[in-house]
């Protein structure tokens, strides 16, 4: 189980350092600006090509983390099922102190998720080793943490928005779409 964990994890991992690494590539090349040299590189091949050829050990260990802390909460959810088969639900105690460790796993999987995220995007940018790149990441975002906190505000509040601009727009020519097709059936 817990190769498994870490392979979906690598897997992962690949996905968001080429999407880092070409971003990085397409950003820093000039491109979309008025001074950009128009001839793109292959930057979504050049970052596989990277991920694959340079950075394999960062990618594995940064999904080793995952893999290890993934593990841990599946390991507690069993011993929690289990614990609960034998002895009942009834245990006020047992599901306060549950519910408590299970938070500080889940803040604990979000951190190390975070982490990891920016990680590599410190290693698409200065192809540098994980740890090093998680080291840097860390104390980036601890010396510009109100610019952290306003983009992270700001992107959920665009988020929300975009996703109910969706939903009003698909409801919109939804009801548009049945309106026609009834008059169409009436007439």
């Amino acid at each position: 189980m817990f190769g498994f964990f870490w392979i979906v994890s690598w897997i992962i991992a690949v996905q968001l350092f080429v999407t880092c690494c070409a971003t990085c590539l397409w950003y820093f090349g000039g491109h979309g600006s008025d001074q950009g040299t128009g001839d793109a590189p292959q930057g979504v091949m050049m970052s596989v090509k990277w991920a694959f050829r340079y950075h394999m050990g960062s990618l594995a260990w940064g999904s080793f983390i995952i893999a290890v802390v993934t593990m841990i909460r599946v390991t507690f959810e069993y011993f929690v099922y289990q614990y609960e088969k034998v002895n009942g639900k009834d245990n006020v105690i047992f599901k306060v102190v549950s519910c408590v460790i299970r938070c500080y796993l889940k803040c604990l999987d979000c951190c190390v998720k975070f982490m990891n995220k920016n990680a590599y995007i410190q290693i698409a940018l200065h192809n540098s080793s994980f740890c090093l790149a998680a080291r840097e990441s860390f104390w980036l975002m601890a010396r510009n943490v109100r610019r952290f906190t306003a983009v992270g505000i700001t992107g959920s509040i665009l988020g929300f928005l975009g996703k109910g601009l969706i939903t009003m727009a698909s409801v919109f020519v939804t009801i548009i779409i049945i309106n026609e097709a009834f008059t169409d059936t009436i007439e």
